[in-house]
């Protein structure tokens, strides 16, 4: 709060006007000991300190202004500290327009189906957690989105458009995200198309565990596709969790990629736990097909509102130089 309070009164010194400015956010960090073992029956064991264990440490700058006539300007800045490397990273930026025409946007965002993945994990991390398989692509970073004004109650939708003369954008794209939600039921779907214009910052990952495997080059003119749909309900005394991805890729040898998600959460007093379990595909140019399959048990503890400690299991084996991983994580998160 009292670096909110800070913040505001720098801008009121400055500007002559209050702002609406937030400073929030939150760190995470665990203690990780991952297990490897190879096709050939070689194991190895790794213990770190490590960052994230069920979430990406972020710290979000956000200003907003009233324009008058039911329109406000804003703007976001979001950082990754990586708490134990002693790095900062950007990742999300955005400034914009909202009003009753909606909120038109020029940012630097995840991909369009980022979120879609996430809620379909019923364990609480998905980018960063062994145990939970799945498929991603590069899409471009920089556009310009349009989220529509609510014309339907609980259906939100956004439009999408990159270019591939931005700095960190792999091509010429589209893409858009429908999202429904009534009672207990949220549904979401995501899709893009992109046109790729450069090898280097083209690649389609079959990822498992938070790590990429079998990273092929995308040949320039390409065009890749996703598509990611999430289902979840929540019954009160759990909230059941689903999704399906794929991706394709042409102009390379087809490549593709599709995988699934599906698992349980649920609050027992101060503790939340969660079970996903997934597996995942992969063909390359040379159509060859790996699998992956893995399950995820976590279980967060409510230490305060804004902080929790946690503990992970996770498992995966997948047709690759590693037969199997096994990771087990404790941790504390605190947000701010």
């Amino acid at each position: 709060m009292k670096k909110t309070l800070v913040a505001v009164a720098a801008l009121a010194a400055v500007t002559g006007a209050m702002a609406e400015v937030t400073i929030s956010g939150f760190v995470d960090g665990g203690v990780s000991s991952i297990k490897s073992t190879t096709t050939a029956g070689v194991s190895s064991t790794t213990n770190s300190v490590t960052s994230p264990g069920a979430g990406q440490s972020q710290i979000t700058f956000a200003a907003s202004e009233d324009l008058g006539g039911g329109t406000t300007a804003l703007a976001n800045i979001r950082l990754n500290p990586s708490i134990f490397a002693g790095t900062i990273t950007s990742d999300v930026s955005e400034i914009g327009l909202k009003g009753a025409f909606g909120t038109a946007l020029i940012a630097r965002d995840f991909s369009i189906d980022f979120f879609t993945h996430a809620a379909a994990d019923a364990s609480g991390w998905t980018s960063g957690a062994e145990g939970v398989v799945h498929n991603i692509s590069a899409t471009a970073g920089n556009a310009v989105a349009y989220v529509l004004p609510t014309f339907v109650e609980g259906l939100g939708v956004v439009l999408a458009r990159g270019f591939a003369g931005n700095a960190g954008g792999g091509g010429d794209g589209t893409a858009y995200k429908l999202t429904y939600k009534t009672g207990g039921f949220m549904g979401e779907y995501a899709a893009s198309s992109t046109k790729t214009s450069s090898t280097s910052l083209w690649t389609e990952d079959f990822t498992i565990g938070g790590t990429a495997t079998d990273t092929e080059t995308l040949a320039v003119g390409g065009t890749v596709k996703t598509s990611a749909i999430a289902l979840t309900y929540d019954l009160g005394v759990a909230k059941l969790h689903g999704g399906m991805f794929n991706s394709s890729a042409s102009a390379d040898g087809d490549q593709k990629a599709s995988s699934y998600m599906y698992g349980v959460s649920a609050p027992i007093g101060a503790t939340t736990l969660g079970l996903t379990i997934s597996g995942a595909d992969r063909t390359n140019s040379s159509n060859v097909t790996k699998k992956a399959t893995g399950y995820r048990i976590s279980a967060f503890y409510s230490l305060s509102k804004r902080t929790s400690a946690y503990v992970a299991y996770g498992s995966e084996s997948k047709s690759s130089t590693t037969a199997k991983d096994t990771q087990s994580m404790l941790g504390v998160k605190h947000s701010f």
